[in-house]
């Protein structure tokens, strides 16, 4: 059987058990962390400054001593080695396998439901010698086949591009960006690289009406990214960009004031990883801030080319983060602190 029916097997009852056990206030907290988005997350932007001991005290935080407190360590290693963030591989951990309590994660050491398909969840799911080995020997396979251009049930490398083949749950996607969120609450990101993941240290910085700039440009592409239809992309923070803020809040669960502050840029950003993953926009308006904002002499087109991918990296080097050609959250916030 091939992995994507074995994917699509997968008991639809073990989101539901996600759900269960995260309980209120994992999921009452995603609203205020707001620092994933199942749609926008990049999985593969490694998150630099998380240890496995924040990963470990995150989920006592959340869920108190289970199963999974002292895997922290694991999912940091596989995370460098593989290109994966950590506190989605938590997340994904916590929501699959009850937080290490369900029977097969008992019996099987399997914390991802990997091969349990709905017809036999128990009998069909693979084995592993423990839960370590299973974070090994799975999350290669979500980075080659899931996450990775190109691999065979490619869909985007976010939670909800996920969701088309690896699980049957449409609420899987939902199920672990809430966890990833209450993990979040709990983590100090800035407490090692900071926001640049590389030795750079940035913030995301606060934008409401009246301001203008290259950022409020960013501000404008990132909204038609999102689907917004606006009639000014003139870096002019207006009437109209500040109603459009609010509606793309409203419709994300935040805070609806109008401005874009950390939480709200969070949301909005989306990666621009390739030229087999080419959002227009995004892409618009990365390559127009890197020329307008930073000086460098490349095509504005909205199409991801070596001539982008070579100013992306050389902005990074020169930024001190992860040199990647990847324009994810961390590259995004440097961008638009550093002008």
């Amino acid at each position: 059987m091939d992995a994507s029916r074995r994917r699509r097997d997968v008991l639809k009852g073990i989101g539901g058990l996600g759900a269960a056990v995260v309980g209120v206030s994992a999921l009452s907290g995603t609203a205020a962390a707001a620092r994933y988005s199942q749609y926008d997350t990049d999985l593969r932007v490694t998150e630099d400054g998380v240890s496995g001991a924040d990963l470990d005290d995150a989920i006592v935080q959340v869920h108190g001593d289970c199963p999974l407190v002292g895997l922290g360590d694991t999912w940091v290693a596989v995370g460098q080695e593989q290109g994966i963030n950590s506190v989605y591989m938590a997340a994904h951990a916590a929501w699959e396998s009850g937080w290490g309590e369900s029977s097969i994660a008992q019996e099987k050491h399997n914390i991802y439901g990997y091969d349990a398909r709905d017809a036999c969840p128990s009998t069909c799911a693979d084995g592993y010698a423990s839960f370590e080995d299973c974070i090994r020997e799975v999350m290669p396979i979500v980075r080659d086949s899931y996450l990775t251009p190109g691999g065979t049930y490619y869909n985007g490398p976010t939670l909800d591009g996920m969701n088309v083949n690896y699980a049957t749950d449409d609420n899987w996607d939902d199920g672990i960006e809430s966890v990833m969120n209450s993990l979040a609450e709990h983590i100090d990101f800035d407490g090692g690289t900071g926001g640049g993941g590389g030795g750079g240290s940035y913030s995301w910085p606060t934008y409401s009406n009246g301001d203008r700039g290259e950022t409020v440009y960013t501000v404008q592409y990132l909204l038609e990214g999102h689907g917004y239809d606006l009639q000014y992309h003139d870096g002019i923070y207006g009437s109209e960009v500040e109603s459009t803020v609010e509606s793309f809040q409203s419709s994300r669960g935040l805070s609806v004031d109008g401005v874009v502050g950390p939480n709200t840029w969070e949301a909005l950003v989306i990666t621009v990883s390739g030229p087999t993953d080419d959002p227009y926009w995004p892409t618009y308006g990365a390559q127009h801030h890197l020329r307008d904002g930073e000086g460098y002499d490349i095509a504005v087109d909205g199409y991801y080319g070596s001539e982008t991918e070579g100013a992306i990296e050389s902005f990074q080097s020169d930024a001190g983060i992860t040199v990647d050609g990847v324009v994810g959250p961390n590259t995004w916030q440097a961008l638009v602190d550093v002008v």
